[in-house]
């Protein structure tokens, strides 16, 4: 190795695998190829100008436990998700874009799996058919059942946090 490698292992605390370690670190990824199209929840914000999907956040919902509500979802707000790329932008300099916006003021929605294992597409009245198929297809839901539910917390403008005082 060279003189610059070491440097940087050392400062870094960095060490090669072994071969027995690469071995299983590459069995644990390709034991995820059949998990590649399990449904999933999470969050999401729509780009009606580009009519796609961003600032996806999601896990299998396999993975997850419910909650006491007898929900599953993600830990991850809307509020926070939103604040946090805007603080990246600006601690870089850059003009943090839509993100300067308040969240709630971008069509967002969330996915949640009930205990007879329906999943529930929380949003705003925004929803239409297409951007539903959207979601379904982001979420990997294609072949699961999905109720999707309108509810003012997910209309443009409208959110809880100043409810509570977050």
């Amino acid at each position: 190795m060279g003189e610059l490698f070491e440097e940087v292992i050392q400062e870094s605390h960095l060490r090669e695998m072994s071969e027995e370690e690469r071995q299983n670190v590459m069995k644990s990824m390709t034991d995820n190829f059949d998990a590649q199209d399990d449904p999933k929840v999470g969050i999401f914000w729509y780009d009606q100008n580009n009519d796609e999907l961003f600032g996806v956040s999601k896990v299998n919902a396999d993975d997850l436990q419910f909650n006491n509500n007898g929900l599953k979802t993600i830990s991850a707000l809307h509020k926070s998700w939103w604040q946090k790329q805007k603080n990246r932008a600006v601690s870089k300099g850059k003009d943090p874009g839509i993100f300067a916006k308040n969240y709630t003021e971008i069509p967002r929605g969330r996915i949640f799996q009930r205990k007879d294992g329906v999943f529930q597409l929380m949003c705003g009245s925004w929803m239409t058919d297409h951007i539903e198929e959207l979601v379904k297809d982001e979420f990997d839901l294609k072949n699961s059942s999905v109720e999707r539910t309108i509810d003012i917390h997910w209309e443009i403008g409208h959110g809880w946090s100043e409810d509570y005082q977050l």
